[in-house]
């Protein structure tokens, strides 16, 4: 006992050193002068000019006539003149030297200063459900995520004594790795040390905290502070109901050190937490418009020869709902170290969180259930925690094949689709889903969760049986959004063609009011933010000529309102004269990158549909054909 109040003691005296330590340099109040854009250009080499003179013209005992005068006045004239120019042009320069930062491939300095100066802060929503007054919100946020975080009947979990090994100890190697991982310039934790603290200390500091962690590991313990957490809620949907007290999310501020030590876990937990390869969320190499394509290519390729049915379900508050005891069942049956679960058990159960909104800070309530969502370690438990399900799936031999692997079900987070060919092989995956969601707490919703019928041109006219989710009939539709693309019936590319122009407008127009002041030769680079807007562009291959030539007139639209040039100004010579790809030409370098990051791919479910050398299914892909005649057709 005496051992963990010293490990404590030790853990609260580096925090307050680092704190200490960094005092001078975070000074509150400081009245330090904040230089304007364009002042190193313009205003700098005049202002030292004129302290120059001022400090020869003081020496000289501030003579009231004479040459050094003369000097001192000239001097300030040219230095106020300048600094009268640059707040003049302030919005210009601003504009001008952001997009020089985008320019020089300077992509981090570029979103730092563009939150500083272009991005108002969010106003937070007068009332909540009815409930007005910051402390009264607080308190609803607080009751509302602790009901969230209660809501899921967990027995004890127990370990047992758990012997001292060498794999406790943790090296400073390690935790100066880990510190090297942490992103600068984000927000304190609650014991206000940043990312920053810990990547300019002393290296002393890594050794000091290598014995605390150590330590930490050995006992089974950690300190109260690095067990609190903040939880701020964030929007989910902008567009929705913002006094919505379930359109926000619970997102997690950690200490900074727990971030620390979360970073040294995770490298101890990545040979246990392995996953099946249908899952693609929170995995290096593998995005959403990967997982978009496997969906679209599988079926595809059963749509030329059969009627493929798909379900898209909705996991209510997944990350939320994850049941601690069973999730640590699961990292011991797959060989995990008594020593690293014993301390996410002790972390998992002693935890506390508080809500906060502006200023205002809740009480701190206790947590039962869930994974944090912002933590390190959350995606990977989260994967872990659904990846027998993904087992389960693959193991009921029923869905669709491509070549010898069968793909019937794709994962991306929490975001699940179930595919299969037959209504009675998709009933026994959903089955499947409802039997493991009711073992482990996962909260399927049948409202929210919707069957689409994939039909070829035969199949159009035929009833196809209704399909159940625990006991409630699933909603046919024609059309979903899945991972941000529109996915039709009839796999029709036009719909989520038409949101992209929609989407291509409104980039534009934003751009053109916060950079408008921009000067021509720097208003090129800017451009190539209006590429985000066509996102899965490269997966089209289904659509009218009419649907695209909208979206190229909006593309050239959105060029002219960013360059300022009216909109009969020739499309050609514009690209031309600014090096700006054309649309066709942009839609041909999206091919050939997405077709090279399908060739380095391992996921064998990706590789299964472009892979040559694992089906046919590339020879009869008619967005593999699209490809080719837009990159070698002449």
């Amino acid at each position: 006992m005496e051992h963990r109040l010293h490990l404590c003691t030790l853990y609260q005296n580096i925090v307050d050193s680092l704190i200490i330590a960094s005092e001078f340099l975070c000074q509150k109040g400081s009245t330090k002068f904040k230089p304007l854009p364009g002042w190193s250009e313009h205003a700098y080499a005049l202002h030292a000019e004129s302290r120059a003179a001022y400090k020869t013209w003081a020496a000289a005992g501030k003579p009231k006539s004479g040459s050094i005068l003369e000097s001192k006045k000239a001097t300030n004239v040219k230095f106020k003149n300048a600094v009268r120019y640059i707040k003049r042009n302030e919005q210009t320069m601003r504009a001008n030297s952001l997009a020089n930062k985008l320019k020089n491939n300077d992509v981090s300095e570029f979103w730092k200063e563009l939150k500083r100066s272009c991005i108002s802060k969010q106003l937070l929503p007068a009332s909540i459900n009815g409930v007005s007054g910051d402390k009264n919100i607080v308190e609803a946020w607080r009751n509302h995520f602790s009901r969230i975080f209660n809501c899921v009947n967990s027995e004890r979990f127990n370990l047992g004594n758990i012997n001292y090994n060498h794999g406790m100890i943790v090296r400073a190697d390690e935790v100066r790795l880990a510190i090297e991982k942490m992103s600068l310039n984000k927000a304190c934790g609650p014991d206000q040390l940043s990312a920053e603290h810990m990547k300019y200390a002393s290296c002393r500091a890594q050794v000091l905290l290598s014995l605390c962690f150590t330590g930490f590991l050995k006992h089974g313990i950690l300190p109260d502070h690095m067990l609190s957490v903040l939880l701020v809620p964030i929007v989910k949907e902008k567009t929705g109901q913002i006094a919505c007290i379930d359109n926000y999310r619970p997102i997690a501020m950690a200490s900074v050190l727990s971030k620390v030590f979360e970073h040294i876990l995770l490298e101890r937990l990545q040979n246990f937490t392995t996953t099946t390869e249908n899952q693609f969320g929170f995995k290096g190499k593998l995005s959403t418009d990967l997982c978009i394509y496997a969906l679209k290519e599988t079926v595809s390729k059963y749509m030329r020869h059969n009627t493929s049915v798909l379900c898209f379900l909705d996991a209510s508050k997944a990350f939320d709902r994850v049941n601690h005891q069973k999730l640590f069942i699961k990292l011991q049956n797959r060989g995990v170290p008594s020593y690293l679960v014993r301390i996410l058990h002790f972390w998992y159960s002693h935890q506390l969180m508080q809500v906060k909104r502006g200023t205002e800070v809740s009480e701190p309530f206790s947590v039962s259930n869930g994974v944090r969502q912002g933590g390190i370690l959350s995606p990977v438990l989260f994967n872990l925690y659904l990846d027998e399900l993904s087992v389960t799936l693959n193991d009921s031999k029923t869905g669709s094949l491509v070549g010898d692997r069968l793909v019937n079900h794709l994962i991306y987070a929490d975001d699940l689709v179930l595919m299969s060919p037959y209504s009675a092989g998709l009933q026994q995956l959903l089955r499947a889903c409802a039997k493991y969601g009711e073992q482990f707490d996962i909260l399927f919703n049948p409202k929210k969760s919707v069957v689409m019928i994939a039909a070829t041109k035969g199949d159009l006219k035929l009833n196809f049986p209704s399909l159940n989710l625990t006991n409630q009939v699933l909603e046919v539709v024609s059309k979903v959004k899945y991972l941000g693309h529109i996915l039709r019936s009839d796999l029709c590319d036009d719909e989520d063609i038409k949101r992209q122009c929609g989407k291509l407008h409104m980039q534009a127009n934003t751009l053109a009011r916060n950079f408008g002041m921009c000067s021509d030769p720097v208003s090129v680079p800017l451009s190539f933010l209006l590429y985000s807007s066509l996102y899965t562009a490269h997966l089209w291959c289904n659509y009218s000529k009419v649907v695209t030539k909208k979206l190229q007139v909006a593309y050239q639209d959105a060029f002219r309102i960013l360059m300022k040039l009216p909109r009969w100004t020739s499309a050609s010579h514009m690209f031309v004269v600014s090096n700006i790809p054309t649309f066709h030409a942009l839609l041909r370098i999206f091919m050939y990158k997405f077709i090279c990051r399908l060739s380095l791919s391992a996921n064998t479910v990706v590789r299964a549909l472009s892979s040559l050398s694992y089906s046919d299914t590339r020879y009869s892909s008619v967005l593999f054909k699209h490809w080719n005649n837009c990159l070698y057709g002449f």
